[in-house]
């Protein structure tokens, strides 16, 4: 055997040992899977439906000049049968992690509170939607809006329970309903990272 392949041997035997001796680059340790988190952007946690009568009476006056009387003509009342429905949910885009861990993967996810992201009236009638009555000494009939009064009447009346709507939906109980259900689908969602999260409300 020459000693040029003797020398070149000797060369890959060393370079072979080296290789397997150099120890192993250290991984980076993982991060919370916070950008899974605030990817979803607004989650929708809570589906409300309302349903609701108001009474609303316009009515008819004439100011007297120079005196703080007024005259009244009588008015329009109505009935509204209010329906429609509100989503509340949680801004996911502002969520924050608190404390973690990447040896334990545990984590504290800190969540703005839910709030209502829409409430609408359904003013389609005929799909199931808000529909008036007109009110009068003889009782109630269907109404079809046929004079100025009429119309405005109607429109306040609307007014008046979209109002009650977006405070019926911001009630303390649902609120926390949302609270939960978001909770069911963020922890799943997060363990499925190999991360042990818990929620906090703020």
């Amino acid at each position: 055997m020459n000693n040029s392949f003797v020398v070149v041997l000797v060369a890959i035997l060393a370079a072979v040992a080296a290789w397997k001796l150099k120890p192993e680059k250290e991984q980076a340790p993982q991060q919370a899977p916070l950008v899974s988190v605030q990817e979803m952007g607004a989650l929708v946690s809570l589906k409300v439906n309302y349903a609701n009568v108001i009474e609303f009476n316009e009515r008819v006056t004439q100011d007297i000049p120079w005196t703080q009387w007024e005259l009244r003509f009588g008015g329009t009342r109505v009935l509204l049968v209010a329906r429609g429905e509100c989503l509340i949910g949680t801004d996911l885009k502002l969520a924050q992690y608190e404390q973690s861990s990447a040896d334990t993967k545990t984590a504290t996810l800190v969540a703005p509170q839910p709030k209502v992201i829409s409430a609408r009236l359904n003013h389609d009638a005929k799909n199931g939607g808000s529909y008036f009555y007109a009110m009068s000494s003889s009782g109630i009939v269907a109404l079809v809006p046929g004079t100025e009064q009429q119309t405005k009447a109607m429109n306040s009346a609307l007014q008046k329970g979209q109002s009650e709507l977006e405070a019926s939906c911001a009630r303390p109980e649902l609120i926390e309903a949302a609270r939960k259900s978001a909770e069911a689908v963020l922890v799943p969602t997060l363990s499925a990272t190999g991360w042990k999260v818990a929620v906090v409300w703020r």
